[in-house]
């Protein structure tokens, strides 16, 4: 008995001294004025600095934008996609900007098929127009008080003079070498001159994207005198309509891509309203059926069917439910998401509270669904009556695939996606998940420095499905921001990296924040770095779309004993280790008591959060 009580205490001792140390590692941030989280140190340092210079919100988002797109190049480079949310106080409502590239013109299932190529996500059969600085210029032109010159100072200095290398992008240039063989200009760009790797710590440079951003800095000097508005439109469109969209273009076309001047020329960030639900006096904003982001809509519709609080945080009942939700909300995904501009997409009918109901009621309490059934939201949609396309309809996905889900690693992949949030001192919210563009798979084009984005590799090519290429479609994308509002007020900015784990992670955290609101506060930091898991249980959104069904991830801070019950439950439980999932949540919180802003960063990755 006595040893059974010491080692018990000793446990309890080290768990205790864990739980000290992390709060060590990452003390609550918080502070009256304003907040922001990003995914690295510098990204984080650019966009204070600016709030301290007097920017707002969306100028320090923009900011934060620029050099991560510089300085974050595993995650993010500015050949990517930048999706964003903003709430303009003045405004008084969340406004939705798609800045997800569009395929060309030339592109479609056909195309692909007589040559003989995939969307693997590599090289240039699966670029799609680089939307990030449409979308970063779009928001600084209608919502930012600075100039674009100031914006990307320090994107523009650490490009042109350097900044030190962190470990996470040295490790993706090592493991892209062989990619880079085939392509010069990459290796010009990521590799010093003697072909040797730069170490971490060394300091690097990227000479042609500072003399990119330095021309849409003179483009802007040229027509400033017509307006601050009408210089950052200058230096968008030398971007996308003048000589370094024409240097672009060349260089695609003569690589054998099927651009056009046109493809960049035309393109536009579409500004749209955002698609949003309410769960127990929360009401959450995502961007629209064009993203994955209405899946965690449709599982909280689901899960305010439960009393999770009941449940206990992370109990077998509770991780039970939240995974078996999100079964059915990737069925819906997978089947009904797409461009909107392509397909009736019946978001009525998927949002309702109805359907909600008719979902939540198929979920068993003790058995894991090994189904993967795509409900049918037509008689809950007056607007949509029929769906021409695929239905997800498996009623064994174990027999039908035993393969693991393209997911990122647990312990994070050689490329994958940041995260920004900010909330300013007028209660301004700027949130936005930026992706694509990366040191792996992105070709660098030509002298410009610009690696551009593979995010075709979430199209599908096959003609049954939604989500198939189209020209000038944009794919189903999984980049993910949120806003957060209480009682009609913004409460939280929230987002993450991490591909199809995204809203996995954003729905773990939400409801760690709202539901077990006690438990962390007012460290906000613990509320995301509480333990996760994680379902495959849907079909990849990269190519080539594989399916991990009724698999999941377990963070092992999780005891056994929940693993072993879940086990009996029947789900396929893979225990990885103690912050071994992927994904970097940040978020912003106004305090409702006290009107300060709580910053967090997730200790999984370099995240990292700063107020004053």
């Amino acid at each position: 008995m006595m040893q059974r009580r010491l080692t018990a205490a000793l446990v309890g001792l080290a768990l205790v001294l864990t739980a000290t140390a992390l709060q060590a590692q990452r003390p609550a941030v918080s502070g009256p004025h304003a907040g922001l989280s990003t995914g690295h140190p510098l990204t984080s340092a650019a966009a204070f600095e600016i709030l301290l210079q007097g920017g707002n919100a969306f100028d320090a988002g923009v900011t934060a934008m620029l050099v991560g797109g510089v300085v974050e190049q595993d995650l993010y480079g500015l050949g990517g996609e930048s999706l964003v949310l903003v709430y303009p106080a003045a405004e008084g409502k969340v406004t939705s900007v798609v800045a997800q590239g569009w395929a060309p013109k030339g592109a479609s299932i056909e195309w692909y098929e007589s040559r003989g190529r995939d969307l693997l996500g590599e090289g240039l059969d699966p670029a799609v127009v680089p939307g990030a600085l449409h979308g970063a210029l779009t928001v600084l032109e209608r919502w930012g008080t600075m100039s674009f010159e100031q914006v990307s100072a320090r994107a523009i200095e650490y490009a042109k003079d350097g900044f030190p290398l962190r470990l996470l992008t040295a490790r993706a240039i090592e493991a892209n070498l062989e990619f880079m063989e085939a392509w010069p200009d990459n290796q010009r760009f990521w590799l010093k001159p003697d072909g040797s790797l730069y170490a971490t710590g060394e300091t690097i440079k990227f000479p042609t994207l500072a003399a990119t951003l330095t021309k849409m800095v003179e483009a802007e000097r040229a027509s400033a005198h017509l307006g601050r508005e009408q210089g950052v439109a200058a230096a968008r469109d030398r971007f996308y309509k003048g000589d370094i969209a024409e240097e672009m273009v060349a260089f695609l076309q003569e690589h054998g891509a099927p651009f056009e001047l046109s493809d960049f020329a035309e393109f536009y960030s579409r500004v749209e309203e955002p698609t949003s639900t309410d769960y127990r006096g929360y009401t959450i904003y995502k961007h629209g059926f064009n993203s994955q982001g209405p899946v965690l809509l449709q599982a909280l519709n689901i899960l305010e069917e439960f009393d999770l609080q009941a449940m206990g945080h992370n109990s077998p009942d509770y991780i039970h439910t939240v995974v078996e939700a999100m079964k059915l909300a990737y069925a819906d995904r997978d089947t009904y998401y797409a461009d909107t501009d392509f397909v009736d997409v019946p978001a009525a009918g998927l949002l309702s509270t109805s359907y909600a109901q008719e979902r939540a009621a198929q979920i068993d309490p003790a058995v894991a669904s090994v189904a993967f059934h795509a409900g049918d939201p037509l008689p809950h949609d007056p607007n949509v009556n029929e769906w021409p396309f695929w239905v997800a309809d498996i009623a064994d996905g174990v027999a039908a695939s035993d393969a693991d889900g393209s997911f990122v690693p647990s312990a994070g992949g050689l490329k994958d996606t940041t995260h920004i949030a900010v909330i300013d001192e007028d209660g301004n919210v700027f949130d936005a998940t930026p992706s694509g563009g990366w040191t792996g798979g992105g070709v660098i084009l030509g002298e410009t420095g610009i690696g551009l984005s593979t995010r075709g590799e979430q199209f599908w090519l096959d003609p049954d499905r939604a989500n198939q290429i189209r020209p000038r479609a944009r794919p189903r994308y999984t980049l993910t921001p949120s806003i957060v509002f209480k009682d009609g007020e913004p409460l939280m900015a929230i987002g993450t990296p991490g591909g199809d784990n995204q809203d996995q992670t954003i729905l773990q955290s939400f409801l760690n924040v709202v539901e077990f609101w006690d438990d962390w506060y007012p460290n906000l930091h613990e509320a995301i770095a509480w333990p996760r898991v994680r379902t495959q249980h849907l079909h990849g959104s990269f190519w080539p779309h594989a399916a991990g069904f009724n698999r999941m991830d377990l963070e092992s801070r999780i005891s056994s004993e929940v693993a072993n019950e879940l086990r009996r439950r029947g789900h396929h439980v893979n225990e990885v280790l103690p912050f071994g999932m992927s994904g970097c949540a940040t978020a912003v919180l106004i305090d409702p008591a006290t009107g300060n802003r709580l910053a967090a960063g997730d200790p999984r990755r370099d995240c990292y959060a700063l107020a004053y």
